[in-house]
């Protein structure tokens, strides 16, 4: 495992099949506040380049991210998910608003679970998933009609633990939990630990062979064997 940042990372975008787009948590030169830097890591090269808050927003939103941008409260600490009809859906600790292909805001609204907070957002083609930490679930959403379709876990059940944060990456949705990280199978909804984990992250997230974990120290990059 290496150590690819020493700043807090409190955003990852996929930007291709082999790179993804970092936002750091900095302290001003000056340290009286924090500020956002971007930077884009190839995994194929191991190259890391500083992008800028334009490619970031653009890889996030889309072409109406201005628009958007100007709608939310903080771009950074946000999830948000192309629909394929090109209309973006953005979330925040449960409140959603859901933009048109020209960054009008169609419905802004709560997504929960028994009256609890759905968070993250991790999508899956025609859906996409969320995590409520209360009800010990996970939680896929039709992104069409945006109603519930399934849930996987529930309280009593023991399939999560106080989960808190939900990746996908095309085969599986990953679940960080209080214990430990778990996947979905988006195949046949089975449930299984990700092996290997001795310290759970604040996020994870997988590229092909590569894992990712966000810690409190900076962001860690390991590779499958």
């Amino acid at each position: 495992m290496i150590k690819i940042s020493n700043n807090e990372i409190i955003d990852v975008v996929r930007y291709s099949d082999t790179k993804m787009i970092f936002a750091e948590k900095m302290l001003s030169s000056d340290l009286t506040r924090y500020k956002n830097k971007f930077f884009i890591l190839d995994f194929n090269t191991g190259e890391k380049e500083v992008v800028t808050t334009t490619v970031y927003k653009l890889k996030k939103f889309g072409y109406a991210y201005e628009k958007i941008c100007e709608k939310i409260t903080s771009f950074v600490e946000c999830d948000a998910f192309i629909l394929k009809n090109k209309n973006v859906l953005v979330m925040f600790d449960g409140e959603a608003g859901l933009f048109d292909r020209d960054g009008e805001m169609l419905w802004q609204r709560s997504l929960s679970y028994n009256d609890s907070p759905v968070t993250s957002l991790a999508p899956e083609t025609d859906y996409f998933w969320t995590v409520c930490k209360n009800e010990d679930c996970a939680i896929r959403y039709n992104a069409d009609n945006f109603n519930i379709d399934i849930r996987v876990g529930g309280k009593g059940k023991g399939t999560f633990n106080k989960p808190y944060f939900a990746s996908a990456d095309g085969s599986f949705v990953y679940v960080c939990c209080s214990d430990r990280i778990r996947k979905i199978s988006m195949d046949n909804l089975v449930v299984s630990d990700v092996e290997g984990v001795y310290e759970i992250p604040k996020r994870f997230y997988k590229l092909g062979r590569y894992s990712i974990f966000c810690k409190t120290d900076g962001v860690y990059l390991d590779k499958d064997e």
